[in-house]
């Protein structure tokens, strides 16, 4: 069996960034598997097309585009390039019944981005959760169990002393449910003493998207970099026979979430089977983004201690 790493949520055009920059990116984090998913408003078909041009002959270019539907954001990922073909899709505001119906009849993975993210492109803030888990549990629909995006504001829920390398993702849940309850709550102290109740739902914001992956038929993960710099800040392993890799086998690997090894930050594997999470110094962007995505806010009071930390920690970044 072969462990493949992929970023299966990114973007090119919004900041323009050069396709040279992409895959240098892409060979630093020696990622196996990417996924180019611009959003609709971008033109995805562009993306894709650039980033194909010089794309590295060992890494896997997987077509797709991040939907806005009627719950919110929803990454979409195809074995082809036909994908872009299908024009019903990337309306703004499709029905998410009738997008997956299209998706069941092309073979393509829809996966609900960033579950907790902003209010207006989030599942869990338009649906709720309870309706966001009844949903997720009757229709053919993968759930992106970690999200970049949200990578240092709530890195600290992924301590390497908490996950050690599961068998799937299955047992990921299962095996890990007592410790990461204690885990949790250790930090629920430490956070009541600091922060506020805003702050509070950050740490659980973190593990939301987690546990709603465990209803749901597949899972995701990426980084939603829109930056050359976040690609791999988010991934995916899933474990694979040997063989000559293509698209197709990658969507097929992925409709089956016992293949996952591994949903969150990015990480490097130790001897002893564990991930060492790989840190690497934010720039002052990434932590706005992450806080906004987080929905909180950077310029009222009401953060705490973590407020100032990070507030004294964006003066010191230089960008």
């Amino acid at each position: 069996m072969a462990i493949l790493t992929m970023d299966l949520h990114t973007h090119l055009l919004e900041k323009k960034i050069k396709s040279e920059e992409y895959w240098g990116r892409v060979k630093k984090r020696k990622l196996d598997v990417v996924a180019i998913t611009e959003h609709i408003e971008e033109d995805p078909k562009l993306a894709f097309e650039t980033v194909s041009k010089n794309k590295p002959r060992n890494v896997v270019l997987i077509p797709g585009m991040e939907l806005n539907t009627s719950i919110g954001h929803v990454v979409a990922l195809s074995a082809s390039p036909s994908i872009y073909k299908l024009a019903p899709l990337m309306k703004k505001g499709v029905d998410i019944k009738k997008a997956i119906k299209i998706a069941k009849k092309n073979n393509v993975l829809l996966s609900i981005a960033h579950p907790w993210g902003f209010k207006y492109d989030s599942a869990y803030s338009l649906l709720g959760e309870k309706r966001l888990t009844r949903f997720v549990k009757e229709n053919d629909i993968g759930v992106e169990a970690f999200n970049g995006m949200m990578g240092h504001v709530g890195s600290f829920v992924y301590g390497t002393d908490w996950v050690r390398k599961p068998l799937n993702f299955l047992d990921f849940l299962e095996k890990n449910r007592i410790t990461r309850k204690a885990r949790l709550d250790k930090i629920g102290k430490k956070i009541r003493k600091k922060l506020d109740i805003k702050s509070r739902e950050v740490a659980e914001r973190c593990t939301k998207p987690i546990e709603l992956g465990g209803s749901a038929s597949f899972i995701t993960a990426g980084s939603d970099a829109h930056s050359a710099s976040r690609i791999g800040s988010g991934i995916l392993k899933i474990k694979m026979r040997k063989q000559k890799l293509n698209a197709e086998k990658i969507i097929a690997a992925l409709r089956d979430r016992s293949n996952v090894v591994w949903a969150g930050p990015f990480v490097e594997e130790r001897k002893d089977g564990s991930y060492k999470i790989v840190k690497e110094r934010p720039y002052r962007s990434e932590i706005i983004s992450g806080l906004k995505y987080a929905t909180i806010s950077t310029g009222k009071k009401g953060l705490g201690n973590l407020g100032s930390k990070i507030k004294k920690r964006i003066k010191r970044v230089k960008e």
